[in-house]
This record gives C-alpha cells, sequence and structure tokens, in this order.
C-alpha cells in the first residue's frame, strides 16, 4: 500500500514538473489567452509559480530573466523530499 501511494506521488510530482516545463516553452511561443489547455496548464502550475515569482521579486526586483521556473523546481523537490522520504519513508 505505502509503495503505490509512493509510486502515486512520484508520478503526480512528475507530471507537475513536466507541466511547469511545458509552460515554460508556451510562454516563449504562444502569448494568448483563452485557450482551455493552457488555462487548466496554469491551474496546476501557478501554485508553485507564484510564490516562485515572489522570491525572486523580493531578491532581485525589477530582474530582467524569469528564474520562478527554476525555483519552482526547487519548491517542488522540497516538497517530494519532505513528503516521499520523510512522510512515507517513516512506514
Amino acid at each position: 500500500m505505502i509503495i503505490t501511494l509512493r509510486t502515486a506521488l512520484n508520478m503526480l510530482f512528475n507530471i507537475i514538473e513536466y507541466a511547469i516545463f511545458i509552460d515554460v516553452i508556451l510562454s516563449w511561443v504562444y502569448r494568448g489567452r483563452g485557450n482551455s489547455l493552457i488555462d487548466i496548464l496554469h491551474i496546476f502550475t501557478e501554485p508553485f509559480m507564484a510564490p516562485a515569482r515572489r522570491l525572486q521579486e523580493r531578491f532581485v526586483p525589477g530582474g530582467m530573466l524569469d528564474f520562478s521556473p527554476i525555483l519552482a523546481y526547487f519548491i517542488l523537490n522540497i516538497l517530494r523530499y519532505f513528503i516521499v522520504n520523510k512522510l512515507l519513508g517513516m512506514f
């Protein structure tokens, strides 16, 4: 049971990582709004990108480059480490 839960959580984190990557690529290519697929993508990525944007704005105000996807990956990996390894590792 724990192995199945660990596998499912790892798959969820992988899907979110891919969604962030696709969001970054689409931000270079597609600028429009109103596409339902992109809106769904933002629903999954925004909880990780918004704190990363706030961190970036705090440390590098008005920066030319957007490092929020890198910070979002970092936040996601910290969450993965604590949820999958620490919490599920106790059982």
